[in-house]
């Protein structure tokens, strides 16, 4: 009778072997995700965490092994936008008492070429 003690041997078993190599792309997938928010914002600590649950079920002296397993990494920051409330509670993205400065202009004309000093 084989017996086996070590927790790797069993998660390596598990669904057939299946659930290591799931495990692993679900850190692989975590860890991404932190470092891409890092790349954004270098200068904070990102943290994420992958959580593996077993839950056991012993009947007449079998076992059975039932897994899951979630990731949770912070989430990405959205871009604000900035609008001004104007009459009647519409938007705009004029400042209402603020002149555009790009707006067309009267343009003076001159016949020739600018002096130089």
């Amino acid at each position: 009778m084989k017996k086996i003690r070590d927790f790797s041997q069993i998660i390596g078993m598990l669904e057939n072997g299946q659930l290591n190599p799931a495990l692993s792309a679900e850190v692989a997938d975590t860890l991404e995700k932190l470092t891409a928010l890092s790349d954004q914002n270098p200068a904070a600590t990102h943290k994420g965490k992958t959580t593996l649950t077993l839950d056991f079920a012993v009947k007449d002296g079998m076992v059975t092994i039932a897994t899951a397993f979630e990731s949770k990494t912070p989430k990405r920051p959205r871009k604000n936008s900035v609008f001004w409330v104007v009459e009647d509670g519409a938007l705009s993205t004029e400042h209402p008492r603020q002149h555009d400065m790009f707006g067309p202009r009267p343009v003076s004309s001159t016949d020739g070429e600018r002096q130089t000093q």
